[in-house]
């Protein structure tokens, strides 16, 4: 099964040249009330800032070493053991403190200004400025309502088009939602605002769920870092590596 190689948000090519000029294309010929319905964590931002600064703080307040070993490079997916392995933690030491350090991490990375700390992917603002130009913005994110303030702080930071523009930002309503009932009820609402015509997202899940809800929406894979269930996107679901052309990183 063909897996996401993690983030590489430097990485330029002409196949990903080709693919922003489809998702500029698809924007241009948008009608009136269609939107862009983009995804946060791992698709517009770096989260692994945001990982790391959160496994130190553990190690830091614990006394632990590994948590602190771990660099970006180790954050491939959302397996967090599999994350420290990559790292060098013994199996030994992963079975005896996993389950309290996934509860911290847990904690660390939903706290509500955590999303402060994550990077946007280089070139993504730009890309979101120019579709706003023709289509109305939905960020559809699984982050929690306590998020809200720091996610607008971040995006606005970021050069990201926020609710003065009318962008709209939908959160799950708290941590312990039911993700894949929550996400369809959200679509619900977001029909409500006008017709949906292109999907940026990282997970597998979701991209498939968009193409089998929104058959005529152009839907992109962002590859990234995803949860680790054994599901990849649709055939026919094209892949984008980061939001960077050719001509960005020259010299």
């Amino acid at each position: 099964m063909r897996r996401a190689r993690g983030y590489a948000p430097f990485a330029t090519s002409p196949a990903q040249d080709a693919l922003l000029d489809r998702v500029l294309e698809a924007a241009r010929r948008a009608g009136p009330g269609d939107l862009a319905v983009l995804d946060l964590d791992g698709c517009l931002f770096d989260t692994r800032p945001r990982q790391v600064a959160v496994l130190r703080r553990i190690a830091s307040r614990e006394g632990w070493t590994w948590p602190a070993r771990v660099e970006p490079e180790h954050i491939l997916d959302w397996d967090l053991r599999a994350t420290l392995r990559r790292a060098g933690a013994p199996e030994a030491w992963l079975e005896a403190r996993y389950d309290a350090l996934r509860r911290a991490w847990f904690d660390g990375f939903f706290a509500d200004d955590a999303p402060l700390l994550d990077h946007p992917m280089p070139g993504a603002a730009r890309l979101v400025r120019a579709l706003a130009r023709h289509l109305g913005l939905v960020y559809l994110s699984g982050r929690h309502e306590g998020n809200r303030a720091a996610t607008l702080r971040a995006l606005a930071l970021a050069g990201f088009p926020g609710p003065e523009g009318g962008a709209r930002l939908v959160l799950q309503p708290g941590r312990g939602t039911d993700y894949a009932a929550w996400k369809r009820q959200a679509l619900d609402r977001i029909e409500g605002w006008g017709r949906p015509a292109l999907f940026l997202d990282n997970e597998p899940d979701n991209v498939n769920l968009f193409r089998e809800r929104y058959p005529e929406a152009l839907v992109v894979f962002v590859e990234t870092d995803h949860s680790a269930r054994p599901v990849e996107p649709a055939a026919g679901i094209p892949w984008l590596r980061g939001f960077l052309r050719t001509g960005d990183v020259a010299g």
